[in-house]
């Protein structure tokens, strides 16, 4: 239970705390980073809750949330480290006791090979326009504008392998993310960039999402203000840049989306035993 948001107050689900406002956890993200200066890398496996109205193929309202926060490292290095655990992990899995369950499931399975392909946002958008990917009204997508669930997916299935899509403009991203000058227009803040991933894979789309973290206190409460989010119930999380900071960042992993990958089922309700979603909170 929390009382701040981390990926948007439109996602919350509320409850009463004794007679206080109180929300369940979107991510531990932000106390994994209170922990880092004590105790180095960390990570944690617990459940996440989102209250979106969404019916995709990959959306639930609970979900295993398998997060990591590292310290001391650069973008190339958070990138290299969750390559890793993807890779590492499928690999455990294949050379381990249940690998036959996998061959049953999905026959094809193949574990990625490394490097794993890498794709900036503004090529995603270029992809999209060059192989006529469309909104519902026939119109393109524009930089600066969220891709959705549908045309992302489409684009990774029709290029037929894992993908990292990198540095999102910053009007589209969570407010904690680092930000870096548009190389194009280096100049114009409205244009800035992130360093974020979103790790995409065929017939799921996003598993993984990451990103470098605000290191700057001013830089985090102008964030803040941007969102319209009040820096004084963040005073544990702004107080880290405020009395001693470094450079670092993490991600975090749908536990169920990875099996929908690496089973290869066509919905992501085929790996959870009791799933919640819109219009289902039972048994």
């Amino acid at each position: 239970m929390v009382q701040t948001q981390v990926e948007g107050g439109s996602t919350l689900f509320k409850l009463d705390y004794f007679g206080e406002e109180a929300y369940l956890t979107q991510s531990s993200q932000l106390y994994l980073e209170s922990a880092v200066p004590a105790l180095g890398d960390v990570f944690a496996i617990a459940q996440s809750y989102r209250a979106e109205q969404s019916r995709t193929r990959r959306h639930l309202a609970e979900y295993t949330h398998v997060e990591g926060e590292c310290g001391f490292i650069d973008f190339e290095e958070l990138l290299s480290r969750i390559e890793d655990l993807l890779v590492d992990v499928a690999q455990r899995v294949m050379d381990g006791p249940n690998a036959y369950l996998v061959h049953e499931l999905n026959p094809g399975f193949k574990i990625p090979k490394k490097p794993i392909k890498r794709m900036d946002y503004s090529d995603a958008i270029k992809y999209l326009k060059e192989h006529n990917i469309t909104k519902d009204d026939g119109t393109f997508y524009e930089f600066g504008e969220d891709i959705p669930e549908k045309p992302e997916r489409t684009m990774t299935d029709q290029i037929g392998e894992p993908i990292f899509l990198l540095r999102f403009p910053a009007g589209i991203k969570s407010f904690y993310m680092k930000r870096v000058p548009n190389p194009t227009d280096p100049q114009d803040k409205s244009k800035e960039l992130t360093e974020s991933v979103d790790v995409l894979m065929p017939n799921v789309g996003e598993i993984v999402g990451g990103s470098m973290r605000m290191t700057g206190y001013e830089e985090l409460l102008d964030a803040f203000k941007e969102n319209g989010l009040k820096p004084e119930h963040y005073y544990w999380y702004t107080d880290q840049r405020k009395f001693g900071t470094f450079p670092h960042g993490g991600y975090g992993l749908g536990l169920e989306r990875y099996l929908t990958w690496m089973a290869n089922r066509d919905h992501i309700r085929e790996c959870t035993i009791y799933p919640r979603f819109v219009d289902r909170c039972k048994p």
